[in-house]
């Protein structure tokens, strides 16, 4: 096998990665190019799929020649893409408009309509998540109440996944569980759509994709596609999965008590189990795994990292300029600064709910801000603790994914762009109070979905062999237990002012106020 290689599309929210890593997990050739997104209203969030694919192909491109290697070998393609964005099409699969992004914010009507009809509990009872706008779910409402001459048209909804694969030269039009978690509309249970949730709001089952297995061979590179894209003609493809889920298996969280903390753009904490777990309280989201038959649990956090690149555009001119001077990204400037405060930021606490909080509280008014600072905190200490709330947060999700769990998880690792500095590995390990593994490839979801599309396309016999054999841990990061001891008491303030603010509606209340402005 030393000449055999996979390759995988991260079709993501701002931009496509394209990987080619070997059996073993070693990148041999990967490229990336960022597309815009539309904003047509406020709230609103779109993208132009044509557009995507022209980048997409662009990428593939590049990454084939500097690949340096005859494109034959390259033996398999596997999709990770962004989950509760959707486009409808007609029957020559043209689109009919943007797609509609699953961080696009028009539906907050239709989920009012929605649960005039349904109880949040039934709701919760049928799909394993909370109801909310940020699902696909009222979003298609909407489609269907104001685009009535286009829902006429539309032959197929379909999320990103199945257009891409039908541009690629998939032969069938199908889905699987683990794309379908943010659509909010999947009968978790038996893994397929709910024909309840389509009659509420009035969408024909047939103008949706047919739900299959995930990580399965559906079609081979068609000729256009190979003259687009630079893959051979006839390569196989597969369905690889849902971004978080793929993330899942490129961080080899296959069994039952791992899970993997994302420090991306946005934040989440994904586990595997084996079977569907009970969530009285509404907590977490319990979506569909990319191992067929078997489930993901998951916390998502609106902000993630993203709170340290507001700090970084507004407030980090020296940082940004020390940077460019030395030829460094900047990040490893602030994360520099940021390590000479002390653990807990002398007692300042940073609330990172710029976009609402979601997992477990679902207080979509919640706000930022920092809480206990006086003259003794400067830049250093606001820096570290933006890094530390963000962390606060992640922990408050591990926690309620605990208590579903009924115990603690036994293996943490950690992926995103966060994951790739070594003061908030180290936070992480000292809030959570247990050791996290980072991975030799942080690239995760390209990782899981080049070992989807490598065992749909028969290279593996099963999904959890080409993750024991393509992921590795790279460094296990020690909690340091002086840490964990102070950071035990700053989490405890942060959850217990977060929770007097979201149950005594003061959150609203100031959301409601910047309405004004």
């Amino acid at each position: 096998m030393s000449d055999i290689y996979f390759a995988s599309l991260d079709i993501g929210t701002s931009g496509v990665k394209v990987l080619v890593i070997n059996q073993s997990g070693k990148i041999i050739s990967k490229s990336y190019r960022v597309y815009p997104c539309e904003y047509p209203k406020p709230g609103w969030f779109e993208q132009d799929v044509i557009t995507m694919w022209k980048m997409i192909c662009e990428a593939t491109k590049e990454a084939i020649y500097k690949f340096n290697i005859p494109a034959k070998n390259i033996k398999s393609l596997g999709i990770s893409s962004q989950r509760g964005t959707f486009i409808p099409v007609d029957r020559d699969l043209k689109p009919l408009m943007n797609s509609i992004v699953w961080a696009d914010a028009r539906a907050d009507r239709e989920l009012d309509l929605i649960l005039e009809d349904i109880s949040k509990e039934r709701y919760h009872e049928i799909t394993g998540v909370y109801p909310s706008t940020i699902w696909a779910y009222p979003k298609m409402k909407w489609f269907i109440d104001n685009k009535k001459e286009l829902f006429e048209k539309t032959f197929k909804i379909l999320n990103g996944q199945e257009y891409f694969l039908s541009k690629l030269g998939a032969e069938e039009l199908s889905t699987d569980p683990s794309s379908l978690t943010m659509n909010g509309m999947l009968e978790i249970d038996k893994l397929d759509w709910s024909k309840e949730l389509c009659d509420i709001i009035g969408l024909p089952m047939d103008k949706l994709p047919a739900v299959g297995t995930p990580a399965r061979m559906v079609g081979k590179i068609s000729k256009q596609a190979s003259n687009e894209t630079g893959f051979y003609e006839g390569m196989p493809i597969a369905i690889g999965g849902g971004d978080q889920q793929c993330t899942a298996i490129g961080a080899g969280v296959v069994r039952e008590g791992m899970a993997v903390v994302i420090l991306g753009t946005g934040g989440a904490v994904v586990a595997h189990i084996d079977s569907r777990k009970k969530d009285e309280n509404q907590k977490v989201v319990i979506g569909g795994s990319c191992i067929p038959g078997k489930w993901d649990m998951e916390g998502l956090q609106a902000t993630g990292s993203s709170a340290l690149t507001w700090w970084q555009q507004n407030f980090a001119a020296d940082e940004n300029n020390a940077a460019d001077a030395l030829g460094l990204n900047v990040f490893e400037i602030i994360s520099l600064e940021a390590s000479k405060s002390p653990p807990c930021s002398n007692g300042l606490i940073f609330f990172p709910f710029f976009q609402g909080q979601t997992t477990p509280n679902y207080d979509y008014s919640a706000r930022g801000g920092f809480l206990g600072i006086s003259f003794i905190h400067d830049k250093k200490d606001m820096m570290r603790a933006i890094m530390e709330g963000t962390v606060f947060e992640l922990n408050m999700i591990k926690i309620a994914m605990e208590d579903v769990l009924q115990k603690e998880f036994c293996s943490l690792r950690v992926s995103g762009g966060g994951a790739k500095s070594n003061l908030w590995n180290q936070i992480q390990a000292d809030i959570y109070g247990k050791p996290v593994e980072r991975l030799e490839v942080p690239e995760c979801a390209s990782v899981g979905a080049a070992i989807l599309g490598a065992y749909g396309c028969n290279y593996f016999s099963s999904i959890e062999e080409g993750a024991d054999q393509m992921v590795n841990v790279a460094q296990t990061i020690e909690p340091i237990e002086s840490n964990h001891k102070l950071y035990r008491k700053a989490y405890n303030i942060f959850e217990q002012a977060f929770t007097v603010l979201s149950k005594n509606n003061i959150n609203k209340e100031i959301a409601e106020f910047q309405k004004i402005f």
